[in-house]
């Protein structure tokens, strides 16, 4: 009884600081949110650092990936078969096709099926930022989290600047499919595929390919840790009101309003990782 007590009083000031922008409700809410991650041990879970732990996959990645922006293979030249790379980082060729589609997806490499693959021209992805994305440990979550914060942010910012009915119709059935989630029996793996589908959808909006294919590898890399968390109900409780937040924003005619709910979210979520 008390907890379906509990329930009704957090659905009421999530109804009234999403509506509403009502601070003291939007306050008690994240009171209330924070009191129930306590009581189910959120801070037992913690994130895994896998700075010694690196798959074969991602050292195959960082191994290419330092070949092609160091220029030791050029944009337009072929690079090894699968075979040619298994045998020379002694890796299974599907750890090798895996880290060549993970090169394809941020555009470093250009996959010819039946014609092997070639090194495009990346000069449209700053240097810096594959080097920091598949040589300077991308792997410490505190790293992540800032380059998720960097991307998303400039994504969610970009597709309001696209703004247009199709992209306004979808952020409104978005926004409905959220706040129509069971958040006591949805599973974190279902609650993580409906969060990065849309975050995929916004990224596809925002008319910048370089920022979606960056924002497609964020999603990936966060994506077991995203499951853990979310296995919390009053992670999916946060999840479903801070997203809300930030899609009603993105329907106002007011931009620093999306600012706003964009850093909303970002603290939240910096906060209920403790990453820092």
């Amino acid at each position: 009884m008390k907890e379906k007590t509990e329930n009704r009083r957090i659905k009421q000031l999530e109804e009234m600081a999403l509506l509403s922008y009502n601070r003291d409700a939007e306050n008690q809410y994240a009171l209330c949110i924070n009191q129930r991650h306590i009581n189910q041990g959120a801070a037992s879970i913690t994130m895994k650092d896998n700075t010694n732990n690196k798959t074969a996959s991602e050292k195959v990645i960082e191994s290419i990936a330092q070949m092609i922006v160091s220029g030791q293979v050029k944009p337009g030249e072929k690079l090894l078969t699968e075979r040619a790379f298994s045998e020379k980082f002694k890796v299974t060729r599907s750890c090798v096709r895996e880290a060549i589609r993970a090169l394809a997806l941020i555009g470093l490499v250009s996959i010819h099926p039946g014609g092997g693959t070639y090194v495009t021209d990346n000069s449209n992805i700053p240097e810096e930022t594959v080097l920091w994305m598949y040589h300077q440990n991308i792997h410490k979550y505190d790293e992540i989290y800032t380059a998720r914060t960097l991307i998303e942010t400039e994504v969610y910012l970009e597709c309001y600047d696209q703004m247009n009915d199709e992209i306004r119709n979808y952020i409104r059935e978005a926004r409905e499919t959220l706040l129509n989630i069971d958040t006591d029996n949805t599973s974190g793996e279902e609650m993580e595929r409906i969060l990065s589908g849309i975050d995929s959808t916004i990224g596809k909006y925002c008319g910048n390919s370089v920022m979606y294919k960056l924002l497609l590898t964020i999603l990936a890399i966060r994506k077991d840790d995203s499951i853990t968390i979310l296995s919390l109900i009053s992670s999916r409780e946060n999840s479903v009101y801070y997203r809300s937040k930030v899609l009603t924003a993105m329907l106002q005619d007011d931009k620093k309003k999306l600012k706003d709910a964009l850093k909303k979210f970002f603290r939240n979520s910096e906060r209920s990782l403790s990453l820092k």
